[in-house]
């Protein structure tokens, strides 16, 4: 078995195809793409969902399929970019990047134009200066003489009021030159796309440190928003309210905020199956690409809690791959020879040392008692039908397993007695009377040192 889930490899130009669109959000992309061609107007499209759910490889889809349409794009990692301290000329130079090489004249008249329009911004950044400069003139703590604090005082007066004289002679030039900017810009964005619009996807986004990624959206909005460009912003929209708050203090509305700047929002879609949930078939498509295969009953139950725990704890795609390393480490430590029991209990650790790391620990030091263990894990309500059928005290054999494994054998007959259920005796004194009472404890320490006695 594979240690790793192998990377989706999307060819450029493959676009939705049946084996790898596991989640079918064909449709959902060509929804996107008829809003964006039948809509002749600015446009910034959001697509939201949570960390971790496919996002990115939707996008690379989504691109095969515009290419297969003959549109445009540009692929735009804002996160891999967020060191650049100059957002408006990392989004320029992407676009610069796609003009044709042959085409020297449109490349040189764009690069004028975002030369001009970085000059202008550069001059309203010098605001900045000037206010450090009047700061540090004015503070007093710096001079002992108070006709020299009056000297400079005046130097800084006369520096603002020759900042505002060139301020007001240029500002209508730069309005002027910025007007030039985004003209150019919607030009050649035609002439790229072949009068179809340019798509500019900008992913990650809510990763990013606050300040770059609100100067994007600030950007979009001011300088790069023309007709032919379309810019499609992926991100988790609750992260980037959470940007937003940092920059600019936890009293802003977030959300009010991101309206200014994006017309329409996108959720992407989840599978509707009755039989298996988005987490359970990306589990199984997983472990295929991963060469793990279910052959006997005991890997068929393990499997069957692993598709239950998911579910359980609305694991995320991204989570459900980190899981599957762990649970790919034992099994190839152990040769894939463990029995039922260690298999159910190395599905849950496997899930809990990702989601809860801190209750690990505990069941690595054996400091946690299954009562604990229930409350902290979410396990009262996990239930298996099959199970329920023999009318077990424990509603899951995960449960009824970890019940045994962390209480004393005296205590868990005990318990079993005063809850007169002799069916359940008889199957805890079959399945575990020969069973080791440290395996929970001894997967853990499998886990973490990759020494294993068998």
């Amino acid at each position: 078995m594979k240690l790793t889930v192998p990377p989706l490899e999307i060819a450029p130009n493959e676009g939705f195809s049946p084996d790898k669109d596991i989640f079918e959000r064909k449709a959902f992309g060509r929804n996107i793409l008829n809003i964006i061609e039948n809509i002749n107007d600015e446009l910034v499209l959001a697509i939201d969902a949570p960390w971790g759910e496919g996002k990115t490889t939707f996008i690379k889809m989504w691109r095969g399929m515009l290419a297969g349409e003959g549109i445009k794009s540009i692929y735009f990692d804002a996160f891999e970019n967020d060191y650049q301290e100059d957002s408006f000329l990392a989004i320029a130079a992407e676009i610069y990047s796609i003009i044709d090489d042959k085409k020297e004249e449109e490349k040189s008249q764009f690069k004028e134009k975002t030369v001009s329009a970085l000059k202008i911004l550069g001059r309203a950044g010098s605001r900045i200066v000037t206010k450090s400069l009047i700061g540090f003139a004015l503070d007093d703590t710096f001079f002992d003489d108070t006709n020299t604090i009056k000297d400079v005082s005046k130097e800084a007066s006369d520096l603002v009021d020759s900042y505002v004289d060139k301020r007001l002679e240029n500002a209508k030039q730069d309005k002027q030159s910025l007007l030039e900017f985004k003209e150019s810009l919607d030009n050649l964005a035609s002439t790229i796309g072949n009068d179809k619009p340019l798509i500019f996807i900008i992913d990650e986004l809510d990763r990013c440190k606050p300040p770059f990624a609100l100067a994007i959206l600030e950007n979009i909005k001011h300088l790069y928003s023309v007709k032919n460009i379309v810019f499609v912003l992926v991100l988790n929209r609750n992260q980037i309210e959470e940007s937003v708050k940092c920059e600019y203090g936890s009293g802003v509305e977030a959300s009010k905020y991101l309206q200014k700047f994006v017309h329409l929002w996108a959720s992407l879609p989840k599978r509707k199956d009755k039989y298996k949930s988005d987490a359970e078939e990306y589990l199984l498509y997983c472990l295929q690409r991963m060469d793990f295969k279910a052959n006997n009953s005991a890997q068929q139950q393990s499997l069957k809690t692993y598709q239950q725990l998911v579910v359980h704890y609305n694991l995320s795609l991204r989570e459900i791959e980190r899981t599957l390393t762990n649970f790919s480490l034992v099994y190839n430590m152990t040769a894939g020879k463990l029995d039922e029991c260690y298999r159910l209990i190395l599905v849950y650790l496997s899930i809990i040392k990702v989601i809860n790391p801190e209750i690990f620990n505990k069941l690595s030091n054996n400091d946690i008692s299954y009562q604990e263990l229930v409350q902290e894990t979410s396990l009262k309500t996990l239930e298996d039908e099959s199970w329920l059928i023999n009318y077990h005290i424990d509603k899951h054999p995960l449960t009824y397993l970890l019940h045994y494994c962390l209480t004393s054998q005296q205590e868990y007959i005990k318990f079993l007695e005063e809850s007169k259920r002799e069916s359940s005796f008889n199957n805890f004194r079959n399945i575990f009377t020969a069973q080791n009472r440290d395996l929970v404890k001894k997967t853990c320490k499998w886990m973490n040192t990759f020494k294993t006695t068998l």
